[in-house]
């Protein structure tokens, strides 16, 4: 065999490996990420944010659902929404300084349960941020120094200032209550029932609304440019729950040594090397990495 015919025939011994690298190696993981989208939708937007009779009314819902949180940010001064975000939770206990006993209870037994799930299955900004990285253009990398800075922003935003001024500094600034909440009520200002007035007086738009506005900008630019930078950098919530990622029943596994395809990278809209960080405090378990038939999926207290 001449050495031209060798070069030849080995491509194709090692091709069926490759394509095997990328086969859904289980049908329901390959469903799951499949649907994923439909779970963020259905749950994390319409379900949470179904409270239509705000068209009537032309106030929020002050109901007894008001009392409880959803698991994702979910901004309380939507117009439509049902529940109240967990971070506006803890800031107006900051505010008051009482310990939140019960979004303890409810947030650690999320993330002891499924760890940053909730992020990757339920939290519409989120799924934003995935759907406008897709758009064309030069991609960069978020440096290491700056995915510690959500941490600085659930401490400093989120509990300090807040407790220091009886004022919500994140919620002030928060870009996804600006999508939400923000720029919803300025669009539509309906006059108040009740007072007789509108919602939105103009010394309600001052330097603080530009603020917010330029924040929300400047996000938006970066999603472009780089995988869910927010979550990654400035999301209160997902520092939380990212404590809870290395010991939480839900776990990801690489079984057999890693063949640095590069694949599960690539999918990731994190930006892990699940084989080499497979306990990342940043993965959303969105099982994205899983099209590797070497990364699965574990539940329980047994994973190494």
């Amino acid at each position: 065999m001449t050495r031209m015919h060798r070069d030849r025939v080995i491509p194709r011994k090692s091709s069926p490996h490759l394509r095997d690298e990328t086969k859904p190696h289980s049908r329901f993981l390959a469903i799951a990420r499949r649907v994923r989208w439909l779970f963020i939708i259905g749950i994390g937007g319409i379900l949470s944010n179904g409270y239509v009779k705000v068209f009537s009314t032309k106030t929020i819902y002050h109901g007894p659902l008001k009392a409880f949180c959803v698991p994702f940010l979910n901004c309380h001064a939507c117009p439509t929404a049902f529940s109240s975000c967990p971070i506006g939770i803890l800031q107006s206990h900051a505010v008051y300084r009482k310990w939140p006993i019960l979004l303890t209870g409810f947030l650690g037994t999320v993330g002891c349960t499924v760890g940053r799930a909730a992020c990757g299955w339920l939290c519409p900004f989120g799924w934003l941020q995935d759907v406008m990285h897709k758009i064309k253009s030069k991609k960069f990398g978020i440096p290491k120094p700056l995915l510690k800075m959500k941490y600085v922003t659930l401490v400093v935003l989120a509990v300090l200032l807040p407790f220091a001024t009886a004022k919500h500094w994140f919620s002030w600034l928060c870009p996804w209550g600006t999508v939400q909440a923000g720029i919803p009520w300025v669009l539509w200002n309906p006059v108040n029932p009740t007072i007789g007035e509108p919602v939105i007086s103009p010394d309600m738009l001052g330097w603080h609304y530009v603020l917010k506005i330029a924040v929300l900008a400047g996000f938006l630019v970066w999603f472009i440019l780089a995988k869910r930078p927010f979550c990654r950098t400035a999301c209160p919530l997902g520092a939380i729950y990212s404590l809870f990622n290395r010991f939480s029943f839900l776990q990801m596994n690489v079984k057999g040594a890693c063949r640095e395809c590069g694949l599960c990278r690539k999918v990731c809209p994190m930006d892990i090397h699940i084989a080499s960080e497979p306990k990342s405090p940043e993965c959303i378990r969105c099982l994205e990495c899983t099209v590797c038939k070497r990364v699965n999926v574990e539940w329980g207290l047994r994973h190494g």
